[in-house]
């Protein structure tokens, strides 16, 4: 018999004990024990779906029906529903289908697939638009989330808003999986048009007291457990442009417009059918649109689609319950229900397409504006909460004006920001810079070593330290900020206090759970950007994305050109042009072309797979012209081609990379790293684009470039039409389009990941403010940019002062 020590059969005994009681018993309320992990937890991604096809997701529930006795929920104090037990990362299962369509009871309310809230202090904001009947219908809300697992919930609470009242509470503990609560809607405090809603987290972390500890923190709410549930009788708005406004999302956060066009083909109808797609996009402001087009009425609808009909009364008339009034005799626009009555469905007809085609002006003209007028701010309240204003230099924003309130906060590291919006012809980025004029405090448990940092689209711009000990009042403190970050479009600014204290080191309970205030940001303080260069560049996708650019500021239409019109090309199209209406403010004008060589000299627009697009065109944009015969190639297709496409360039590539090209490789990226310089500033002429193949993974290719007889090209394409459909859709989430940059833009579904290429050889365009000290600005910032070209500057400067000196004294001077 083998016996074993006394002491470690007790140490065992005890550690089973512990784990079957953590096993079973709810999260602990605080523990010192070392629990956090090497590296800040990044937060996961909520799983996304392989789509092969974009299917409508499945609703988490359809029930109209209130929660049982036990787990409704007291109107005042807002309590919880039950917990959900589903596995974690996965939205609550469904209960049996209920009888009334889940599109007319329920409202998805996240405008993205999930919503992160990181750190000790965060707030998200955003928009939504209720008809007048959903604002009297709505019961409740229901939010899921899931947080990290070192989040304190005993310190950490959950707030949701709509329109300034708070409506619930909850504190934070959710780690294991999923989580849903469930809030009343007071009566009247929703409005008909937009409602402003505001998450907020506060979260602490369990056992650490550092400042690195905070970037651990996080909670995620899933787009498919949160949502407004609606009374059973209720209609889908008054008007077609009410039905279009308040669309809402899916379970995925995605705006899904379904066209029926029973007669697709024919070239007459691609202009008024973009037209139209660019319209419900601009109306409606969701930020991830997407269109499909068909040529018969759907079985059912779901939550976050609205059905628009679109043809002449004789094509329709055997796809729609009903026609218009006066649909036989003119252009005619109206909503009704579709025929099984699950959801709205607008009708755009009249006797000929030429009729429809002033059916969809008449329906899009109060979204429409000229290309001259100037624009005040963008759009961006779907999902950000407001406009983002424009900034054309020598404005002044305070943050009350730009949604900052004054805060008073009590943790580590504090975090807020705001948007603002830069027009596609600002060029201040190697030279320019903005400034915060901060009015804060800071008490005095504040050590000294902390600073606030200023951060614009991600990358830090600035950082400001704080010497002194004992609290302290910043009053218009002035922080530089630099522009290099800035581009075209919306952009994020967010200041950062990092804020540690001697009472840090000790990490007692009480110094966690203490409520005195650290810092506080006073809504006085105030952004101030000075005049800065203006000009335009091409190629820069960065402002295709950004503002439309160059297409949103032409008075002519733009040049289309699409060689097949199929239910797939329509679809990949009016989504891409749809997105860019969005950005742009407006719908664009464009004029099909039946061939490539007919664009001329306009600005073009090439849609189509790469077996579709002519060669003359990849070529001019660098891009391979076998473009067709290579990308997404079978294992069996390779076996064929073997080494057709391999030329002697490619060896004599291979073989320069040797000793010198390694070493000139590892200068580049030691005076990248420590000086900040990039290899473009260190040459006096630009080198030739490179022939740009995609990678095997990547589904999707966005270029442009000028065009052979002047003008703008860009081309979208993909390896086949069914592709280009489904990267489209990709493309257009705004997650995606906000990294489109550089000259050519590739896209991965399968990694849902981006590759950037920049240009090398950039063309100015001509600029809309022609006085001197604009030209002085511009040449300020291509300075800045080449180095080389001003330090030769400067030699001959030096020079021509010399020899000028010379010439002087030789003539004017003393003489022996």
């Amino acid at each position: 018999m083998i016996r074993l020590p006394l002491a470690p059969l007790v140490a065992i005994t005890f550690l089973g004990q512990c784990v079957s009681s953590i096993a079973q018993a709810p999260p602990a309320p605080f523990d010192m024990s070392p629990e956090r992990p090497a590296s800040p937890e990044p937060v996961p991604r909520m799983p996304r779906p392989n789509r092969a096809e974009p299917q409508p997701a499945s609703p988490p529930d359809v029930s109209p029906a209130k929660p049982p006795a036990e787990d409704r929920i007291d109107p005042q104090r807002g309590a919880e529903a039950p917990t959900s037990q589903q596995q974690p990362g996965l939205p609550p299962s469904p209960p049996p289908d209920s009888e009334v369509p889940e599109a007319v009871t329920r409202r998805y309310i996240i405008p993205s697939e999930s919503l992160a809230l990181t750190g000790e202090h965060s707030r998200n904001a955003w928009s939504l638009y209720l008809t007048a009947e959903q604002a009297e219908a709505a019961q409740s809300v229901s939010l899921a989330y899931r947080n990290a697992i070192v989040v304190a919930p005993e310190a950490s609470t959950l707030s949701l808003s709509i329109n300034n009242r708070r409506i619930g509470d909850e504190q934070i503990r959710s780690p294991n999986g999923l989580r849903t609560v469930e809030w009343r809607i007071p009566p009247g405090l929703l409005r008909p048009g937009n409602n402003d809603l505001q998450l907020a987290a506060e979260q602490r972390h369990r056992t650490d007291c550092d400042i690195r500890s905070t970037y651990d923190l996080w909670t995620e709410v899933d787009s498919g457990g949160s949502f407004i549930t609606f009374a059973p009788s209720l209609r889908s708005g008054s008007s077609p442009a009410e039905a279009v406004r308040s669309l809402a999302t899916d379970a995925e956060g995605h705006t899904t417009f379904q066209l029926i066009v029973p007669a697709i083909g024919s070239t007459e109808q691609l202009a008024p059918l973009l037209r139209l797609s660019q319209g419900l996009a601009v109306m409606n402001g969701m930020p991830n649109p997407q269109f499909t087009f068909e040529q018969q009425m759907p079985q059912n609808q779901h939550a976050g689609q609205l059905t628009v009909a679109v043809g002449t009364a004789a094509e329709l008339s055997d796809v729609v319950p009903s026609l218009p009034p006066g649909a036989e005799t003119g252009p005619a626009i109206a909503l009704t229900q579709t025929s099984d009555g699950g959801g709205p469905l607008v009708v755009v007809t009249g006797p000929t397409w030429s009729a429809v085609t002033s059916a969809i002006d008449s329906f899009v003209a109060p979204v429409s504006r000229s290309p001259a007028l100037r624009r005040e701010s963008m759009s961006s309240e779907r999902w950000t909460g407001r406009t983002a204003p424009f900034v054309f230099g020598g404005e002044t924003f305070t943050f009350a004006q730009l949604g900052i309130p004054t805060t008073e906060f009590s943790g580590r590291r504090f975090r807020t920001g705001f948007d603002i919006a830069v027009p596609s012809d600002f060029y201040a980025g190697a030279y320019g810079e903005t400034m915060l004029l901060l009015d804060a405090a800071y008490g005095g448990s504040v050590a000294a070593g902390s600073h606030i940092d200023v951060y614009v689209n991600g990358n830090i711009a600035s950082t400001t330290p704080i010497y002194e000990d004992g609290g302290g009042i910043l009053r218009q403190a002035p922080i530089r900020v630099t522009m290099r970050h800035l581009t075209a479009g919306i952009n994020r600014i967010e200041l950062e206090a990092v804020l540690p204290s001697d009472a840090d080191a000790a990490c007692t309970p009480a110094s966690e759970a203490s409520n005195n205030a650290r810092f506080a940001l006073f809504e006085t303080s105030a952004l101030y950007v000075p005049p800065y260069a203006r000009i335009g560049q091409t190629p820069n996708l960065a402002a295709l994305a950004g503002t439309g650019a160059p297409y949103s500021r032409q008075q002519e239409p733009t040049a289309l050109y699409m060689d097949r019109i199929d239910a797939a090309m329509l679809s990949a199209a009016a989504t891409f042009f749809g997105k860019m209406a969005q950005v742009s403010g407006a719908p664009l004008a464009l004029e099909p072309v039946s061939a490539a060589n007919a664009v001329g000299g306009r600005n073009a627009i090439y849609i189509g797979a790469a077996g579709q697009l002519p060669v003359n065109v990849l070529t001019q944009l660098n891009l391979d012209p076998d473009l067709a015969a290579t990308w997404k190639l079978s294992d069996t297709e390779r076996e064929v081609s073997g080494n057709q496409s391999l030329t002697l360039e490619d060896w004599r590539s291979r073989l320069q990379g040797g000793f010198i090209e390694k070493n000139l490789a590892l200068l580049r990226d030691w005076l990248r790293a420590k000086l900040d310089v990039s290899e473009n500033a260190l040459r006096f002429l630009p080198s030739g684009e490179p022939t740009y193949k995609p990678a095997d993974d990547e589904d999707l290719l966005l270029a442009q470039g000028p065009g052979l007889n002047g003008g703008i090209w860009t081309v979208l394409t993909a390896p086949n039409a069914q592709e280009l459909k489904l990267a489209t859709n990709e493309l257009a989430r705004q997650s995606v389009w906000q990294q489109v940059e550089g000259r050519i833009f590739s896209y991965s579904r399968a990694t849902d990941e981006a590759t950037v290429q920049e240009a090398r050889k950039l063309s100015f365009l001509p600029t809309i403010d022609p006085s001197v000290s604009n030209y002085r600005l511009i040449a300020a910032n291509w300075l800045s940019s080449n180095l080389l070209s001003y330090a030769l500057l400067l030699v001959v400067a030096s020079c021509l002062l010399g020899i000028t000196t010379a010439t002087l004294l030789h003539w004017i001077g003393r003489r022996r």
